[in-house]
């Protein structure tokens, strides 16, 4: 088997046949999609986020580095869709949805299973730390874009405070840097819990694409899914090479850099109207191709 297939087979496809469980969950039974999403914000990630950070081996301060690194490389995909998007002359309602579709990572989802398949115990904590940045910029940079002109952004801004993730993570980096250690009796089933949330939030994935309205624009969506799986995947390796990350950081930050774009973006345009079918449509192909891109830089990164 070659290196290509190899890596296809053992870090890519297990999270495609997860998701696909996902999507026959929806045609045979129906899943109550609003409950497990519930489920995975609420109890599932803030779990793994705090059983991952208090029992990982990786310095604190690689930590503050992924936060870093993911806030500033998302500052810089909105400027770049917004500037593609003013080149190409499209609308404001495109251009928002352009930033929505391109500037926010599929870090959860997608993202957490393939660093866990790729790069183990170790990588998973570094990019849960990355989830934790993406989340609140979807949930509050993303909600800004979705809601300009509606006159609803400071509702969708304020729900980010309602977030467990965030304190999750504030919670067990200061145990971490006090040198506090949980107890096992609050520790086991906490981590019990947390790696219940990678299947789960693959198969929620597979919920969201089974139900995705396709696009006729492929012109449009084509840019779209190009800049996400490619551009980003350029931009996060210079980010993280300006950065000076190293070794399994640098890994991490580059593949969640490349992952495709976040189910809680179009979440974001339908709850504000802002062109959800095509944000769909970019999750989709998105998606799908980055089983080809993301095989592709993981061949040169492990």
């Amino acid at each position: 088997m070659t290196t290509f297939a190899t890596i296809f087979v053992h870090n890519i496809l297990p999270a495609f046949l997860v998701m696909s469980a996902g999507i026959i969950l929806d045609r045979c039974l129906h899943v109550d999609k609003r409950s497990l999403s519930r489920m995975a914000i609420y109890v599932l990630t803030p779990c793994l986020i705090f059983s991952s950070i208090v029992q990982s081996a990786v310095d604190p301060s690689q930590f503050g580095i992924m936060i870093v690194y993911v806030l500033v490389l998302t500052g810089l995909l909105v400027a770049l869709a917004l500037g593609v998007a003013k080149a190409l002359g499209w609308s404001r309602t495109m251009s928002d949805a352009l930033v929505l579709s391109t500037a926010f990572l599929n870090a959860g989802n997608f993202g957490l299973s393939v660093i866990l398949f790729a790069f183990g115990d170790e990588g998973l904590a570094l990019a849960t730390v990355l989830f934790v940045g993406s989340n609140f910029s979807c949930n509050s940079l993303a909600a800004f874009f979705a809601a300009r002109g509606s006159g609803s952004g400071r509702k969708a801004l304020l729900s980010v405070l309602r977030l467990p993730a965030p304190y999750a993570f504030a919670l067990a980096m200061v145990l971490r840097l006090l040198h506090v250690q949980v107890p096992d009796p609050i520790l086991e089933p906490v981590a019990l819990i947390g790696r219940a949330t990678v299947p789960v939030l693959l198969m929620m994935l597979g919920l969201q694409l089974s139900q995705t309205r396709v696009s006729r624009r492929f012109g449009e969506v084509a840019v779209a899914v190009v800049l996400r799986l490619v551009v980003g995947a350029v931009v996060g390796i210079g980010l993280a090479l300006a950065m000076g990350l190293e070794g399994l950081a640098r890994s991490v930050a580059i593949t969640e850099a490349a992952t495709p774009t976040a189910v809680s973006s179009a979440l974001m345009a339908i709850e504000f109207d802002s062109d959800a079918d095509f944000v769909t449509s970019v999750i989709f192909f998105s998606t799908l191709f980055s089983a080809v891109t993301l095989t592709i830089l993981l061949s040169f990164l492990t």
